[in-house]
C-alpha cells in the first residue's frame, strides 16, 4: 500500500485528463469521484498517490474492459502520454526528447519520472548501445502503465524498432528492459 505522504503532482493528473477528452460525461465521471478524484471542482496541485493508484485502475476497466488489466494499464500508459503532450510540461518535455534520441533520453528518465511526484525514484543501467535496464521505486498497482510510458515517450525521439518489456517485480519495485 502507498504511504500517504507520497503525491501525484497534478500536471500528471492534468495529462490524464487530456488523454480522456470526450469520456468524462456519464458513467467514468461518477466512478473517478468515487475514486477520489472530483472533476466538479478544480485540480489540487497534488493528489495522494493511493488516489492515483485507484484512478488508473478505474480508467484503465473502464476504457478497455475487454483486456487483462496489465494490458489495460499499457494501453492507459500510450493514451496517458499522448495527454501529457498536451500540457505544457509535457510539450517541454517532448521537445527536450526529440532532441536527445533515444539513449540520452532513457538516461534522463530518473530526472522526467520524478517530474510527475514526490515519491518515485528510477536508476537507469545501460547495458550496451541500444540495451537499457529501468529500475523503478514503485511500478504501481499494475508495472505495465509506467513501462508504457517509458515505451511511448522514448518513441517520441523518433527512434524505430523500440521494445519495452516488464523484467521483474518485487514489492512495489519494477525493473524494465529498453531495446532498439
Amino acid at each position: 500500500m502507498s504511504n500517504p505522504s507520497e503525491i501525484v503532482f497534478g500536471h500528471t493528473v492534468e495529462g490524464l485528463l487530456l488523454a480522456l477528452k470526450g469520456r468524462l460525461e456519464g458513467p467514468l465521471r461518477a466512478k473517478l469521484k468515487d475514486a477520489g478524484l472530483d472533476l466538479d471542482r478544480k485540480l489540487e496541485p497534488a493528489y495522494p498517490n493511493a488516489v492515483w493508484q485507484r484512478v488508473l485502475q478505474t480508467v484503465a476497466t473502464e476504457l478497455f474492459p475487454n483486456v487483462t488489466m496489465n494490458e489495460a494499464q499499457w494501453l492507459l500508459g500510450e493514451r496517458f502520454i499522448s495527454g501529457y503532450f498536451e500540457t505544457n510540461m509535457g510539450r517541454a518535455l517532448q521537445t527536450v526528447l526529440k532532441l536527445l534520441g533515444p539513449a540520452r533520453a532513457l538516461e534522463r528518465t530518473s530526472r522526467n519520472l520524478a517530474s510527475g511526484s514526490n515519491f518515485l525514484h528510477v536508476d537507469v543501467e545501460r547495458l550496451a548501445d541500444t540495451d537499457y535496464r529501468i529500475k523503478v521505486s514503485e511500478g504501481g498497482t499494475y508495472p505495465e502503465f509506467i513501462g508504457s510510458i517509458c515505451h511511448h515517450a522514448t518513441l517520441a525521439t523518433g527512434v524505430k524498432g523500440l521494445t519495452t518489456v516488464v523484467e521483474s517485480r518485487q514489492g512495489r519495485a519494477a525493473t524494465y528492459r529498453v531495446r532498439w
